[in-house]
């Protein structure tokens, strides 16, 4: 925290300078445009000398011009990064309401997704996420539902974000230049989509033709000039090579609006790209998206910013005159597709590569800027042996330090369950929340909120918010009993997961819920399934005397103390005791009878 507040005081001291210089380059523009607005009036009827003056006086407003676009660029970097500094250092108290959640990603029938608040408002998804393209932002959600399962790839995750979350100046600069490209959903698609075209004008035909009408253009206009050739005549010329061109025209504007005004978004892919190129990286990961970018002798960077040149040039033929102009003289509409199909061909396999390699760095960016974010979360520890996960001091990441009840996670071995009772609003749901999305993170290669971390690297497959649905005919009950036998049959499969359960089969009466409760219990642990199971039926607990190792009984404890109602949040081993539903009644002004 305390670099990025040293950051911000530095970049709002030179805002504060950059204003003056824009200030001082607005008057400045002012004045010499003026002048050389009088000088040219003088002119006209002055002497030779004035010419002169003028053309000075244009010169220098043309300096002054572009000095003044540079420091407004300045300007506009600084104000994007103090922008970024102010999110992080929000994000730094647990407020992420400036980062977008990624409520589209959103999926009911996935195995946790919903149950663990991954996307929307206040999701994990908001405390991770940093990501400027699309592209970046839709990596991220993918890491976040589908989740890595290897120790070696997970280790490589790990010292990557390790290693970004050391860089934050670099971190920030990167993420203010991708606000800056200002992109918009589509871009990436239609560059894409055009990667795959076939070229049009690769034949020898126009390549003749390139560089024999500029010769024959300017011999006419010579010809012309010196009364060779009549008006008649270079008129029918002028129309013979705008008609070569125009023949073109339709299928040239299909491919143009593919690249249209993208020169500024391809600008600032370029400088990102240069970014990873130059940085100084040691973990292996980082290394491998270095040398994605630099193959063949050539750089992402460079051959981005060559394709934004062209794009600006062809970009000309928007203004009509000078398209008039320059396929008169240059048949210059040909002459820049001819250049885009010779960087389509060299890069048409490589571009998207290089796209998805900065797509990964702005993902493990986001997750080394949330490790930064919470220098208390530490990195977890891997264990392929046994089927197991324990945790120290664990909690919820997005609960705030102040309000999260941490607590120890411990479950070792297959076929082994832990039965969470305890009253309402005694921190059973959030403690399974707390595990499961720990897990995600885990195995999503980011720091974890505990003490200490051990886990296996299984899936992680969730029932904690069953809803029912009116479009597909569902009711609540029926809807969790689909849940259950997807997990019945990915067991049946023989994939090893973490399974959390809040309050099964809830749209069914006690009898059926208690009896059914049990025999789900005994068939989990049949298929040697491991989890946690959350309930207020203490009557599930007695499994623990069936299957006295495979089955725990913990707990959450309320106590009621006069008129208030209290909980500590901490998990003890044992059946609950106490229940407030009662007491919660009363409180809302709900009459029960003696």
């Amino acid at each position: 925290m305390q670099k990025y507040t040293s950051l911000l005081s530095e970049a709002q001291l030179t805002r504060t300078d950059l204003i003056k210089w824009n200030k001082f380059f607005s008057v400045l523009r002012v004045f010499s445009f003026l002048a050389l607005l009088i000088v040219s009036i003088m002119a006209i009827n002055g002497t030779a000398y004035l010419w002169f003056i003028a053309v000075a006086l244009l010169l220098a407003f043309i300096v002054v011009f572009f000095l003044h676009e540079r420091m407004l660029k300045k300007q506009r970097f600084n104000n994007a990064f103090i922008l970024s500094l102010e999110q992080e250092l929000e994000a730094f108290t647990g407020n992420n309401a400036s980062f977008n959640g990624g409520m589209e990603f959103g999926d009911p029938t996935h195995m946790y997704a919903t149950d663990l608040d991954i996307f929307g408002n206040h999701s994990i998804f908001q405390a991770l996420n940093r990501t400027t393209t699309f592209l970046a932002k839709s990596k991220l959600s993918s890491w976040l539902l589908h989740l890595l399962h290897k120790k070696e790839e997970i280790l490589m995750r790990q010292q990557a974000i390790k290693e970004l979350s050391s860089m934050p100046e670099w971190r920030l600069q990167m993420r203010t230049h991708g606000l800056l490209a200002d992109e918009r959903p589509n871009d990436l698609d239609s560059l894409f989509d055009w990667l795959k075209l076939n070229p049009l004008f690769a034949g020898k035909g126009f390549l003749v033709a390139i560089w024999l009408i500029p010769i024959l253009s300017a011999t006419a206009i010579v010809l012309l000039l010196t009364s060779v050739l009549t008006y008649q005549l270079f008129l029918i010329f002028l129309l013979m090579v705008l008609g070569f061109s125009g023949i073109y025209t339709k299928r040239i504007n299909y491919r143009h609006m593919m690249l249209s005004r993208k020169v500024e978004l391809l600008e600032k892919y370029a400088v990102r790209f240069g970014m990873v190129e130059d940085a100084p990286f040691e973990s292996e990961l980082m290394q491998k998206h270095q040398q994605s970018l630099q193959q063949n002798h050539q750089t992402a960077s460079g051959s981005i910013r060559k394709l934004s040149r062209i794009t600006a040039s062809l970009d000309s033929r928007l203004n009509l005159l000078m398209g008039f102009v320059l396929n008169f003289l240059l048949l210059w509409d040909i002459r820049q597709m001819r250049r885009l199909e010779k960087w389509q061909q060299t890069h048409q396999n490589l571009a998207p590569l290089w796209f998805d390699t900065l797509a990964q760095t702005e993902a493990l960016a986001s997750m080394a800027a949330f490790s930064y974010a919470n220098p208390e979360f530490i990195f977890p520890v891997i264990d392929e042996t046994n089927f197991s996960v324990s945790a120290e001091n664990a909690g919820h990441p997005l609960i705030p330090t102040s309000g999260r009840g941490n607590n120890t996670i411990q479950i070792m071995g297959a076929g082994r369950f832990n039965i969470i009772t305890g009253a309402n609003m005694a921190g059973k749901s959030t403690y399974l929340r707390t595990i499961g999305v720990n897990l995600v993170l885990a195995l999503a290669g980011a720091p974890v909120c505990a003490k200490s971390f051990t886990f296996y690297p299984a899936p992680v497959f969730t029932s904690l918010r069953t809803t029912d649905s009116l479009s597909s005919n569902t009711s609540y009950f029926y809807a969790e009993l689909l849940r259950l036998k997807a997990l019945i049959e990915r067991l049946n499969a023989g994939e090893k997961l973490f399974i959390l359960l809040d309050e099964i089969l809830k749209g069914t009466n006690s009898a059926d819920k208690q009896a059914g409760s049990k025999a789900l219990l005994t068939q989990l642990i049949g298929l040697n399934a491991s989890g946690f199971i959350a309930t207020h039926d203490l009557e599930l607990g007695s499994l623990a005397i069936t299957f006295p190792e495979r089955v725990s009984n913990f707990h959450f404890e309320s106590e009621i103390k006069g008129d208030e109602l209290f909980f500590d949040y901490k998990l003890k081993p044992g059946i609950a005791r106490n229940m407030n539903a009662t007491f919660l009644m009363q409180r809302m002004g709900i009459t029960i009878g003696e």
